[in-house]
Order: structure tokens, then sequence, then C-alpha cells
């Protein structure tokens, strides 16, 4: 903790990681692979560190990002496996793209001219996954539409190297649903093949179909939120939270009964209280949501319920604590004494996007700090 200047920090324990990764492969069939997917930085871990030490397992040849940016990122660092940038890729981006031998996704109709154009000028050929839509209509050729597909990709095909077909499902908990578009995906791949195009790698399974639709992992499964968190309703146990996101009380006041707390009064006391300020607000990335259902922040391993929020500060009602400024306050993961309070449980007193879409708004001011473990 010397020379640290931080107000917060998130810490990342990557020896939990690993553990999580290990849990994750032994589920898997014999030929299944594991893409793990650091888009969003990692959500907000950062993608860098935990790339790196997923290089530690030959099991894992491919990672998966969101844009071109991503995935130049950890070409600069080092990173040599494959990447496949899910998102769409826009004409400008490819010759970046194609300088850092990323894998592109095909998702629109013409994409495959622009690619091939420039994959021609730099006497290459440019790698691609192509993506079917069978249901989220976001990006994705429909299988409707793959014989003008085919026609584009015969114009292209000695400037490209297909390496995979891929999708996703759009209600990833609807078993009903998720047959159907996987019966999609396969009929489209089947359309593909008896018109001569090999398909090496199919996927379509992500981190919630993965866990409870096995059924539906063929070549790989493409796991983000479930490399660093349990799934959020009946967990498996199998899976630790590797984050935890900790600041510290900056201030310590005996409060009133009726007194206000926060801009313009928003919060009144019910009763006498002690009430913490801590050095954390909006601005980090704390939720401002989180406070007006009271959410619980741990102080000396005891839940205490948020106030009010600025943007640099928050308030937290401690009256049931005995702390004094310069102790930590967790907002998610364990504390420094093993105490927990799990993302997962406060991100749905919010509905949010499960805990990765806590960790993933953290801002740059948080400091990541990593814990190597095993």
């Amino acid at each position: 903790m010397e020379n640290r200047t931080d107000n917060s920090y998130l810490a990342v324990d990557l020896g939990t990681l690993r553990s999580n990764v290990r849990a994750i492969l032994s589920t898997l069939g014999e030929n299944v692979q594991l893409i793990p997917v650091l888009k969003d930085d990692a959500y907000g871990l950062g993608a860098i560190p935990v790339a790196q030490t997923l290089c530690e397992f030959p099991e894992i040849q491919c990672f998966a990002v969101a844009h071109v940016s991503e995935g130049i990122l950890l070409r600069s660092a080092g990173i040599d496996r494959e990447i496949l940038v899910m998102g769409s890729s826009l004409p400008f981006q490819i010759p970046a793209a194609l300088q850092a031998d990323l894998t592109l996704t095909c998702g629109r109709p013409g994409f495959l001219r622009e690619l091939s154009a420039v994959a021609k000028e730099r006497h290459t050929r440019a790698k691609f996954q192509l993506k079917i839509d069978i249901g989220l209509h976001r990006i994705g050729i429909e299988p409707e539409h793959l014989s003008s597909w085919i026609r584009e990709y015969r114009e292209c095909e000695e400037d490209l190297l297909l390496k995979g077909v891929f999708s996703h499902f759009s209600e990833a908990d609807s078993l009903h649903k998720d047959e159907a578009e996987f019966q999609r995906f396969q009929s489209a791949v089947a359309v593909l093949e008896e018109n001569g195009i090999p398909v090496p790698l199919k996927h379509v399974a992500a981190s919630y179909s993965s866990e409870h639709f096995p059924q539906f992992s063929l070549d790989a499964v493409r796991c983000g939120r479930r490399l660093y968190m349990d799934r959020p309703t009946d967990p498996t146990g199998m899976i630790r939270e590797v984050a935890s996101w900790r600041g510290y009380l900056t201030a310590v006041s005996r409060r009133k009964k009726g007194e206000c707390i926060g801009y313009s009064g928003k919060v009144q006391l019910k009763e006498d209280s002690m009430v913490a300020t801590v050095s954390v607000g909006y601005g980090d990335g704390l939720n401002q949501d989180l406070f007006g259902v009271g959410a619980p922040v741990l102080v000396g391993g005891i839940r205490c319920p948020l106030l009010a929020c600025c943007m640099d500060q928050c308030m937290v009602d401690v009256t049931t604590v005995d702390c004094k400024a310069g102790d930590e306050v967790t907002f998610f993961g364990y504390d420094g004494k093993g105490a927990f309070l799990s993302s997962q449980e406060i991100a749905s007193l919010i509905n949010d996007d499960e805990g990765c879409g806590l960790t993933s708004a953290l801002s740059p001011r948080v400091a990541r700090v990593y814990e190597c473990g095993n």
C-alpha cells in the first residue's frame, strides 16, 4: 500500500481468475474451446493483465473483443493468440486491424468487398468470422440472405480466410427460444457447407447458455462474465468473484434525527445516526441508483446502507459499526478480512446487467491492483 495515491481501488485476484478458468474448462467437452471475452477492458478489470494471465493456459487459443481498438491494445502488449473482433468494423478501421492480424467479423452485406480490397493492397489474406443473425437483430447475415452473401464471398474468396461462424442468442434464459434460434444457426451452417464452404469453428453459446444449456456448446463457448463471477441466481459455487472494489472513510460524524444528508437535502435522517463520508462518488463509476434502494456496503465486515451521492464523495450510515476515518469500505467483493458482498446481489437491487455492469462502469481513477495468487 506504500506510495498509493488513489481514493479507491479495484483489487483483481488473478489467482481466483486462474481457478475459475480451470473450473470452466473442466465443464467443457473434450473438443470444446474456451474463448474468453475481454471487451470493455475485460469488464473493467484490465484487459492486458487478464489476457496475460489467461495466456498461461494452452487450451485458450482465441480471445474475443468488441472493437478493433481493443484488439490492437492487446497486440501492443504482446498477446499473440487469435483475437476476434465481434463488433462490426468500419472501413477506415480495416487497415490497422489487418496490420495487427486481427480476425474481423462479417456482419453486414458489402463488408467482404471492403475487407478484400484492403487485403489485396497488402498482399495478404484477411481473417474473418461470419456472424449469423438468428434473432437478436443487432448485426449479422440472416439465414434467408445467405445466397447473396455466398456470391459476395465467392467474388473475394482468394483474399479472405474464413476462421469460423458464430451467433448470439437473443434471450439466453429462454430454452424454448434458444432451441429455435440454435436450429436456425445450424441450418445456416448447413447451407454454407452444402455450398462447399467449410466451417472450421462454430460457436453460439456465451456465459449464461454455457452454464445452463451445454447442448449448445458446439466447438467453443464465449465466456465473459462467467470468468469473473458466478451466475446471479442459483450460483454453482464453482466460480468465485475475482474483483473487489474498496475505498476509504474520510470522515465520521454524529448526526441528529431530522438532519438532511446530501445535495438538496434529499435524504432526511429518521433517527440519530453516525454518518461516514467516503472518498468515492458517481465520478468513479458508483451507480447513483444504488442510493435510492439503500444498497449495502461493507464497513468492518458489517453491511451499512448507502445514503447520498456526490460526484467525488458519498455518505454511508455507519451507526451499527465502530469505525473511523481511514477505515476501508467495500462496495462489492471481499473486504480485507474476507467478508463478502456479491456484486451480483448489488446489481440485482437496481436490475443492472449483472455484476459485470458495475465493474465495467468504474472510471480510470479507480486504481486497478492485481493480486497474483496461484
